[in-house]
């Protein structure tokens, strides 16, 4: 196949990607009852002064009314269940759900400026990226799976995001995209079980434990999740990037009431592949072939969480903070080694 016919399949297989979570909305909505939920997540590290590893990342995650055993889920077409459903336990008690996420995010070095390829700095990298999850959960309980389709390379249209967004803001124009990650197909799988520890009034605790694997992340993440206030209970949502976690809606909400608390996570990750700092694994590609970044196996991560939840409504502000993900021994003086952003999302249930 030649590259044009395989940008213009690409490129068709990103509408009809588009449109596939259009009809998945519809069908959504002429079924939905008081919970089903679309979210929309925006993710930059704009609030930390930084335009270097992620640097934004947007996504819309459409999540089923709970039901009570997951036979019963598929309020969007229901494919993968079958595949997921083995790591998903029918235990009496559980709400079950499924949710589906359609996002984009994008990756570049700190000089944004500089049209020639940096071999001393993390690659330039664009995500587009559709996932279907299953999970089931209570107060005590959460055990979740998904998988997820997509690709890297110009066409997922990062470029073009960046370039109208830094001139909207009036910002630099990023000149190095033409040494972005080549085109690769991506396909990942994520599993994600959490247990409560502890809860009274004001506070709780769980523990958390998170496994990926595919060409854009395989990893191993245990972790803690602290809330503070006055909290719906279920567990709430971890604003990682689309593709770097499973996405989910585990709240569970009596009929009205207002819940404002905060949150403190907790987390550690070992990651046996991450395509951002390590490059293309199924192709080749110049960056690949010459960089001279060394990445850091272990990562850990500390989320902190403003949330509100409405009858209706819903808001999160997050800020994503990591220890340094590359050494920083051979970057150039403008990188930061760490991988640090702010999220906000805003939900709405119908």
């Amino acid at each position: 196949m030649t590259k044009p016919r395989l940008v213009k399949s690409v490129k068709g297989c990103s509408r009809l990607f588009s449109s596939g979570l259009m009809i998945c909305a519809v069908v959504l909505a002429e079924n939905a009852k008081a919970e089903t939920t679309i979210r929309l997540e925006l993710s930059n590290d704009v609030i930390l002064s930084s335009d270097n590893q992620f640097t934004n990342g947007t996504s819309v995650i459409i999540s089923s009314e709970p039901v009570n055993s997951l036979d019963k889920t598929g309020g969007t077409p229901a494919f993968g269940k079958s595949l997921l459903a083995w790591a998903i336990p029918d235990k009496p008690g559980l709400s079950y759900r499924e949710s589906w996420v359609l996002g984009q995010n994008m990756q570049t070095p700190a000089d944004i400026e500089q049209s020639a390829l940096i071999e001393n700095d993390v690659p330039y990298v664009g995500f587009l990226g559709w996932g279907n999850s299953f999970y089931g959960f209570d107060d005590e309980y959460f055990f979740g799976a998904q998988w997820l389709f997509g690709w890297v390379g110009e066409q997922a249209f990062a470029e073009q995001s960046q370039k109208a967004v830094h001139a909207a803001m009036g910002g630099d124009d990023p000149e190095g995209w033409g040494n972005q990650l080549d085109f690769e197909p991506i396909l990942n799988g994520y599993l994600s079980a959490k247990r409560r520890l502890y809860r009274n009034s004001w506070f709780d605790v769980a523990l958390t434990g998170d496994l990926a694997a595919g060409n854009f992340f395989t990893f191993a993440q245990p972790g803690l999740e602290f809330r503070f206030g006055d909290r719906p209970r279920g567990f709430h949502f971890i604003p990682d990037p689309v593709g770097r976690g499973m996405d989910y809606d585990a709240n569970i909400l009596p009929t009205g009431g207002n819940w404002l608390y905060a949150s403190i996570t907790l987390r550690a990750t070992y990651f046996a592949w991450a395509l951002p700092r390590e490059g293309n694994l199924l192709v080749n590609n110049e960056w690949t072939d010459r960089n001279r970044v060394s990445i850091n196996r272990t990562v850990g991560q500390t989320i902190l969480g403003l949330h509100w939840v409405g009858p209706r409504f819903g808001a999160h502000l997050s800020l994503w903070l990591s220890t340094d993900t590359v050494d920083d021994r051979n970057l150039p003086s403008s990188e930061d080694p760490r991988n640090s952003f702010g999220s906000f999302m805003a939900e709405y249930r119908f």
